[in-house]
C-alpha cells in the first residue's frame, strides 16, 4: 500500500467516523457538511471522492455505525441454544447499544433522527440494516409460539417486543433531562434488561395460551 493510498483511506474512515457523530447528533437535514470536514481534517471535495455527496455519506456512514454497534454488541447466532434464551441475548444487546456511552450507540441515534424526519435512506435501513435483525426476532417469536401461530401473531408480538427497548431510544433527550434537572440517577442497565426480558417472555406466553385456546 502506497503513502498516498494509506492516507486516502485514513481520510475516508474519518470522515465516516466524524459524520456517524454530527448525523446522530443532529439528523441528515440539519449536519454540516463543512463542518464534518473540519473536524475530519478533510476538504469538502474528500467527500465527492469517497462517496459521491452528503446523501451517500450519509448512508455510508448509517452501515458504519450499525457495524460498530453488531462488532461491540453481536445479536445471538447460536441455533442451538433455546429461543427463551436468544430472546434474552437479543434484548441485551439491543438495550447496551441503546444505553452505550461511546459508539455503540450511534446507530440508535441516527434511527431516532431518521424516524422523526425521514429520508431517503429509510428504505434502505429497513430493507438492508435493519432486516438481519427483524428475521432473528421473528425466527424467535416463530420457535416461542409454535407452527399454529399467525403471521398476524408473530407481526405483533415482534411489534410489541421492539416497542419495549426502543422506548429508551426514543425517549433519550426525557432521560437525560431528568438526569440534569433533577439529578435523577441514569437507569441501570442490567434491572433495564432483566425487565424487558421478563415482560417480553409473559407476553409471549400469555399470547401461547391465547393461540392454545382458539377453537
Amino acid at each position: 500500500m502506497t503513502i498516498k493510498t494509506k492516507k486516502s483511506e485514513e481520510t475516508c474512515e474519518r470522515l465516516l467516523k466524524v459524520a456517524a457523530e454530527h448525523f446522530a447528533a443532529q439528523g441528515y437535514r440539519q449536519a454540516r457538511v463543512a463542518d464534518i470536514c473540519h473536524e475530519a481534517e478533510a476538504n469538502q471535495a474528500a467527500v465527492s471522492y469517497h462517496f459521491g455527496g452528503k446523501y451517500e455519506l450519509y448512508e455510508s456512514s448509517l452501515k458504519h455505525a450499525l457495524e460498530i454497534a453488531s462488532a461491540k454488541f453481536p445479536l445471538p447466532c447460536d441455533e442451538s441454544l433455546p429461543p427463551e434464551e436468544r430472546l434474552r441475548q437479543f434484548l441485551s444487546a439491543a438495550c447496551r447499544r441503546i444505553f452505550d456511552e461511546s459508539e455503540g450507540s450511534l446507530f440508535p441515534k441516527m434511527m431516532v433522527k431518521e424516524m422523526a424526519e425521514p429520508t431517503e435512506a429509510l428504505e434502505t435501513i429497513l430493507r438492508d440494516l435493519v432486516a438481519k435483525e427483524r428475521d432473528i426476532i421473528i425466527g424467535i417469536v416463530r420457535e416461542i409460539l409454535g407452527p399454529k401461530a399467525t403471521e398476524e401473531d408473530l407481526i405483533l408480538s415482534h411489534l410489541s417486543i421492539v416497542a419495549l427497548f426502543q422506548f429508551f431510544n426514543f425517549s433519550r433527550s426525557i432521560r437525560q433531562m431528568l438526569q440534569r434537572k433533577l439529578r435523577k440517577e441514569p437507569p441501570n442497565i442490567e434491572h433495564v434488561i432483566q425487565h424487558t426480558v421478563g415482560f417480553a417472555l409473559a407476553g409471549l406466553h400469555h399470547k401461547q395460551a391465547e393461540i392454545a385456546a382458539r377453537v
